[in-house]
């Protein structure tokens, strides 16, 4: 296992050369990369870009670990919306695999085509006096079934292309714990399918993040690291929250994982959001604080249970 984060919590909009330069001074081996829409997939990420951060990620001694887009409303009743979105993601899936990329992540999709927008997000909800959406659609059974069917021919697409397909939880939406993350895998049944593996929203929702370890071995093939406090799924730097991380990096090493452990500190302070991305990317070097201490958290937790991990 090795240290490595997104982009995103540095700086939300490309270009990525600046954030992947900071990473690597902090030490730090991985980087995940994203495309937030349908035009940085088509015109960021061109063949000419693709080749220059190749070659600055290995001039650098780092390596890509994942890529990263969610088509909202891939599973949309509107078959029209719902085949655009498809050629977005396996799009997308072209894009990981220029990369180098040996991953390909979406967040779960709502059911019934709906989207982020729809919802309140969770964080709110102490201050909410209601917290209910009554009746989104009809027939679950078989928008379900659709949804398995979309997953499938992505990952079809992705193994021509030598890429695994990973789906991470978020509250609201098909695969939201591990449990309905082994439901996709078993009904879609392709075995280039598994999870992005980020306890901040499977813990809120229930879930023992430790015990998903363990039921996910196999199929657990990238992380997003971060910390809350059980009630909502912001993202804290490990140790902020009520997680047990020498328990989660104990069942990491138990199962076989040998990747990255990948910290998307979106929730700490000097954390890039769409509107600060520029303007404060550089602010007192906080983020490169919490990285740094999220790091070194880990490593304490990793020497006291006997966990080896590079750094």
């Amino acid at each position: 296992m090795f240290f490595g984060a997104p982009v995103w919590p540095l700086q939300w909009d490309p270009p990525y050369d600046a954030p992947i330069q900071r990473l690597h001074d902090l030490g730090f081996k991985g980087v995940e990369l994203i495309g937030w829409n349908r035009d940085a997939l088509d015109n960021y990420y061109t063949s000419e870009t693709i080749a220059h951060i190749r070659e600055l990620v290995d001039s650098l001694g780092m390596v890509i670990t994942n890529f990263n887009h969610t088509p909202e409303g891939i599973a949309s009743l509107d078959k029209a919306e719902s085949e655009a979105k498809i050629d977005e993601f396996m799009r997308t899936i072209d894009v990981a695999a220029e990369l180098g990329s040996p991953n390909v992540t979406m967040v779960s999709a709502f059911p019934f085509g709906r989207e982020h927008m729809d919802f309140i997000e969770l964080r709110h909800i102490a201050e909410m006096q209601v917290w209910s959406y009554g009746e989104i659609g009809t027939d679950w059974e078989a928008n379900y079934d659709y949804y398995v069917s979309v997953v499938r021919r992505l990952c079809e697409y992705a193994k021509t292309k030598g890429l695994r397909v990973l789906v991470e939880a978020h509250p609201y939406r098909w695969v939201n714990s591990a449990q309905s993350m082994l439901r996709l895998i078993e009904h879609v049944g392709m075995d280039n399918l598994g999870m992005n593996f980020d306890p901040s929203h499977l813990f809120p929702q229930g879930d023992m993040p430790e015990w998903d370890v363990h039921m996910l071995k196999g199929r657990l093939w990238h992380t997003h690291f971060s910390d809350n406090d059980a009630l909502t799924n912001v993202h804290w730097r490990p140790g902020q929250g009520k997680m047990n991380w020498k328990l989660i990096m104990k069942a990491l090493q138990d199962i076989g994982y040998d990747w990255t452990i990948n910290f998307e500190l979106e929730d700490v302070p000097g954390a890039a959001t769409p509107t600060s991305a520029v303007q404060t990317a550089h602010i007192n070097n906080e983020m490169e604080r919490e990285l740094v201490l999220a790091r070194d958290y880990i490593l304490d937790c990793c020497r006291e249970v006997g966990v080896e991990i590079e750094h």
